[in-house]
């Protein structure tokens, strides 16, 4: 949970800072990207749901989806808080909606796939109360480091109010944080084999 927060809480959180207030996006382009952002943040999730459930691999069901969306989501926030400072009117407004948008999706990808782990991998309810307890300390942290840490390395450690260079070392910083710890999760977790093989074996019958 700290893996997946960290990144998507710098993005929303810095995402007006950035691109309307140094770059200068203009505010009602924004404000266009951001509800084909909802929209699509809305479809993608049982989207990617029903594809990670019917996903049949010697690795699991969960743990590919949540190898490839990890080293993805951190590559496209690295991207999203590079934009070239020449970049201006409708190519900045690409830029933003297109890594915006991929950021949303591969951290739809990465939620929907650990979150569908924690009955899988704790059947007993008291445990899965435990780690569910365990999560929620962990996204707490790190909404903690997003609030209070991240305006201070972006404008004051990195860079300054004034310059992008802040933000997309933080990015390149949270980025690294967030797929160590991502794939250091997905690796150890045990999927149960029998859900990964029974579409198969079905089939085959």
């Amino acid at each position: 949970m700290f893996g997946t927060s960290i990144p998507i809480n710098m993005i929303k959180g810095s995402m007006i800072l950035f691109y309307v207030d140094i770059h200068g996006l203009d505010v009602r382009a924004y404000g266009v990207v951001m509800v084909i952002y909802a929209v699509i943040d809305a479809l993608d999730n049982p989207l990617l749901g029903h594809l990670s459930d019917r996903t049949r691999s010697r690795f699991g069901r969960r743990r590919p989806w949540l190898l490839v969306g990890a080293p993805m989501l951190a590559a496209c926030m690295i991207a999203f808080f590079s934009a070239p400072t020449t970049l201006g009117g409708m190519g900045l407004l690409l830029w933003f909606a297109v890594f915006a948008i991929l950021c949303e999706a591969f951290d739809s990808m990465l939620n929907a796939n650990y979150g569908a782990l924690l009955p899988e991998l704790y059947p007993r309810e008291r445990d899965r109360a435990v780690a569910n307890g365990l999560r929620q300390g962990f996204q707490l942290v790190a909404l903690v480091i997003s609030l209070a840490v991240t305006p201070l390395l972006t404008t004051e450690v990195f860079g300054t109010e004034e310059s992008t260079e802040g933000f997309q070392i933080t990015a390149i910083i949270y980025g690294a944080v967030a797929l160590v710890v991502i794939v250091f999760m997905a690796l150890g977790a045990r999927e149960n084999p029998r859900y990964s093989t029974r579409g198969a074996a079905a089939a085959a019958a």
